[in-house]
């Protein structure tokens, strides 16, 4: 995840402006265009903060932010299956989250390549932001998926929870890599980046992402949210049910924090 930092601490007062233009979420595969220009701009903000000349992907699918048809956000997401660990297991363990909750196979993935454009205008920064999170919770729910890991730097952590408050969550018991890591900045910071969660089914997850629908609407931000991936038709009593079930479930303890 890279430009967050800067992208949500520059702030300025949001335009009134009615006919401001059209923010355009892309939630995708990899066989989508918009993928693969999400990719395009995550390798071009590496390569700049972290000289990462080459972003391996093994992912499956991405939430891509568009405005005006150029590119402006992008985050990654690999799922979980059946042989196939997570990238984060293969530097930190299999099953490092085991200690904290319980996953199946499928309901948990990995974040990551987490982009915005350092083009981007400053008062559009943080509603960016805002707009990657709501894709990803939003792929969470079509996917089934219940539990997001993220292998971050604890100054990118420590503003989302207090800018944005979202209550990422970091383990531990493992504080380093457990095996080889690349060659690059990324990786090789005086404090090497750590392991963190997020409950997508979380109550204040849920009501934060809630807020951030209101405050893009209120701000006059016109949005547009377009689910390109395959799914079966979901009728909206089901939706229901499982969004009471899942908003009665119990918010992670501090002491875990």
């Amino acid at each position: 995840m890279v430009s967050a930092y800067d992208s949500l601490q520059q702030q300025e007062p949001l335009s009134d402006n009615a006919s401001s233009p059209l923010m355009k979420a892309h939630i995708v595969n990899q066989n989508d265009i918009f993928y693969k220009k999400g990719r395009l701009l995550a390798e071009e903000r590496y390569r700049e903060v972290w000289e990462i000349n080459s972003l391996a992907d093994d992912n499956d699918c991405a939430v891509v932010i568009s405005e005006q048809g150029s590119v402006i956000g992008n985050m990654n997401v690999q799922l979980r299956r059946e042989g196939m660990p997570l990238k984060s297991e293969t530097f930190f363990g299999k099953e490092h989250w085991r200690p904290y909750f319980t996953a199946s196979t499928s309901n948990i993935a990995d974040i990551s390549s987490l982009a915005i454009s350092d083009n981007l205008r400053t008062k559009i920064r943080r509603p960016t932001m805002m707009m990657l999170i709501l894709g990803v919770q939003s792929l969470g729910r079509l996917l089934g998926i219940n539990h997001f890991v993220a292998i971050q730097h604890e100054f990118l952590i420590r503003i989302l929870k207090k800018s944005l408050h979202l209550p990422f969550f970091r383990n531990n018991i493992i504080t380093a890599p457990l095996g080889d890591i690349p060659d690059d900045r990324y990786w090789n910071r005086g404090k090497p980046p750590r392991i963190y969660y997020l409950n997508a089914n979380n109550r204040q997850v849920i009501d934060t992402c809630c807020s951030f629908f209101c405050y893009l609407n209120v701000a006059g931000i016109q949005t547009s949210f377009l689910p390109r991936l395959k799914q079966d038709n979901l009728p909206y009593a089901a939706f229901k049910k499982n969004w009471h079930r899942d908003k009665e479930q119990v918010a992670i303890p501090e002491s875990i924090h």
